[in-house]
């Protein structure tokens, strides 16, 4: 019985994952579907052939030498020639060993290499720019201080190096001038030299190559062999970038058709294709997206992300270490500059009076040596200057017709590949965008696909002001474009100068598939001693450790506690406003306290609610006090 052999159109790795087009022997497009039931009987009859006992013989019914085909005679040999001696056994016929395996074919793993490049990137980017500031400012003390010493080092030298300088320069004059006439003349004869050889080897060169390059673009080898080479790579190239573009095209126009379509389970009906029960989607939604089902692309995936975190990462760290490093640097400068300049005068003194013989040598040595390197070295060297044009003539030929053989090829190779290109990327394309529909249609019907939307920070008592001692709550919208259920929505907050009380372990509950869920929860408490300053908040969103939301927010803080600071260690807390007073405490330098009054010397402090201890008011010494 004949049975229809079906081809995949679409990525081999896809077959069974999308199973949407298929190229049947009569040049009909079938979907997987309608060739379902062709694939079944084609398995029961493999499975039937091979649980089937062969004959006695050990020949299949139909072979020959079997009974029922029995071995023609040998044709008789001309008369007078001799005997045909026998043909030798070929590999994979009966009797013989099998063919060796194939190695399968390579993957081509550019596109998802790239992908990740460019995922990995922006991710980087959003993590090195909250990392960079901080220590860009512990750099900038550091570097301040020590470019302050090196720049004050450097402007003392310079400073004591001149008032040095012009002490005794009549002896470096007289040795200076004797070295560099011996040196102009040995110099400016090889100089002269060079030049004629040069000079040769130039015209020579100039003639040859110009010549000889127009015969390499007449080379009919070079066009046939460049045209034939570009025909080749665009099938296979082409071929592939059609694929994966439709794919990518395809896929993304059905997620779009998903997204904006109603939430209403029962309204998707006729939306989706018919897709191979059982068979899973073992990818993420970005893998799926690009059609990266393979384990060669997943890993290529896998890496470009991490080479494009890395450089993202690496770009946006350096840019707002930036930022807080110039904050700090200049007052560091300036006070080390000042304390280094006068003790650097004094040695740029005595080293400016050893210089100054030297510039005197100098200046002398190379007046004598301009003058007769001038001489020698304009003189005529005709031995030289005829080597070098002998020499240009033979190489000018010889890169001059490799040059117009590779100009040459290189237009047979553009013009190969672009009539090639034009004939097999648009088929390709289309069986690709096809094949990227079918993958979208499977991923969101088996898997949860979400994305957060409208995420807000805002104060408790709802005024738009952040003040002290109030919670802070986050608001947000949580969509599940898949049709399955998701797991719980891990939420992770930071906040970027800290001084508020973060809640620990938030998450939302799951999603349902086709459903949205509101997000409305209290993430912390800003301390009763926070500083008025601007911060920011960051949050994210992830699912089974996958990103599915983030924001970074501004905002303002507001402090109507008068708050200290305190200014040095083992400053105490007293229980009366006297010296004789019992200690309640001692602090260290850089704890906050609410102010509440103030008496003689003293000032009477409040415990913050954030702070250990076990006292809650006391006195402290007012000159140990910053008020912020």
């Amino acid at each position: 019985m004949k049975k229809t052999f079906c081809a995949a159109s679409v990525f081999p790795s896809l077959l069974l994952a999308t199973g949407v087009i298929f190229a049947a022997s009569d040049g009909s497009v079938k979907q997987l579907s309608d060739v379902g039931g062709t694939i079944k009987e084609i398995m029961q009859e493999q499975k039937d052939f091979q649980a089937k006992p062969l004959p006695p013989s050990g020949f299949q019914p139909g072979q020959p030498g079997h009974p029922e085909h029995p071995p023609k005679p040998d044709h008789p040999g001309q008369p007078g020639q001799p005997p045909q001696p026998p043909k030798p056994p070929q590999p994979g016929q009966p009797g013989q060993p099998p063919l060796p395996p194939q190695p399968p074919a390579p993957v081509d793993t550019t596109h998802a290499y790239n992908a990740g490049l460019r995922d990995g990137n922006e991710k980087g980017v959003r993590e090195g720019r909250r990392e960079g500031y901080s220590d860009g400012v512990n750099e900038g003390e550091r570097e301040g201080y020590r470019k302050g010493t090196d720049d004050g080092n450097r402007a003392g030298r310079e400073t004591g190096y001149r008032d040095g300088y012009g002490v005794d320069q009549t002896m470096g004059t007289q040795n200076g001038s004797a070295s560099g006439q011996t040196t102009g003349v040995n110099n400016g004869t090889e100089a002269g030299k060079r030049r004629c050889y040069d000079e040769g080897y130039t015209n020579g060169y100039n003639v040859s190559y110009e010549e000889a390059r127009k015969l390499g673009l007449q080379d009919a080898a070079s066009y046939s062999g460049g045209y034939a080479k570009g025909q080749a790579d665009a099938a296979t190239i082409e071929a592939g970038n059609g694929q994966k573009a439709g794919y990518q095209a395809g896929f993304s126009q059905r997620e779009t058709e998903l997204e904006s379509a109603s939430f209403d389970v029962r309204s998707m009906g006729g939306v989706l294709t018919k897709g191979v029960p059982g068979v899973k989607l073992d990818f993420n939604i970005t893998q799926a997206r690009y059609g990266y089902a393979t384990p060669e692309e997943r890993q290529a995936y896998d890496r470009g992300h991490r080479e494009g975190y890395q450089r993202g990462y690496r770009r946006a760290y350096d840019e707002a270490k930036r930022e807080g490093y110039n904050e700090r640097f200049t007052m560091a400068y300036r006070r080390a500059y000042d304390a280094q300049y006068s003790i650097s005068y004094r040695n740029g003194y005595s080293e400016g009076k050893t210089a100054g013989y030297q510039a005197a040598y100098n200046s002398a040595y190379n007046s004598a040596y301009s003058y007769y390197y001038e001489e020698y070295s304009r003189r005529e060297y005709a031995d030289q200057r005829a080597l070098g044009l002998s020499n240009g003539l033979t190489t000018g030929r010889k890169e001059g017709f490799e040059a117009g053989c590779a100009e040459n090829t290189k237009r047979g190779y553009d013009d190969g590949y672009r009539k090639t290109a034009a004939e097999v990327y648009p088929g390709a394309f289309e069986a690709g965008k096809q094949a990227g529909i079918a993958a979208a249609d499977k991923f969101y019907r088996e898997n949860a696909v979400l994305k957060v939307s409208d995420i807000a920070f805002y104060d408790e008592n709802g005024d738009g002001k952040f003040e002290a001692n109030e919670n802070v709550m986050l608001k947000a919208e949580v969509k599940n474009f898949g049709f399955k259920g998701s797991e719980a929505v891990v939420i992770t907050i930071k906040s970027e100068r800290g001084e508020i009380l973060l809640v620990p372990d938030l998450k939302a509950g799951s999603v349902g598939g086709r459903t949205r869920t509101a997000v409305n929860l209290n993430i912390g408490k800003l301390y009763d001693v926070v500083a008025p300053d601007a911060d920011a908040l960051n949050v994210k969103f992830t699912e089974k450790g996958a990103l599915v939301g983030e924001r970074r927010q501004l905002y303002t803080r507001t402090n109507p506690n008068k708050v200290g600071t305190v200014e040095k260690d083992d400053t105490p807390v007293r229980k009366n406003s006297n010296v004789f007073s019992s200690t309640l405490a001692k602090l260290n330098k850089g704890e906050k306290v609410i102010i509440i009054g103030e008496k003689d010397y003293y000032t009477k402090v409040r415990k913050s609610a954030f702070a250990a201890g076990e006292w809650t008011e006391g006195y402290v010494y007012t000159d140990k006090l910053a008020v912020q």
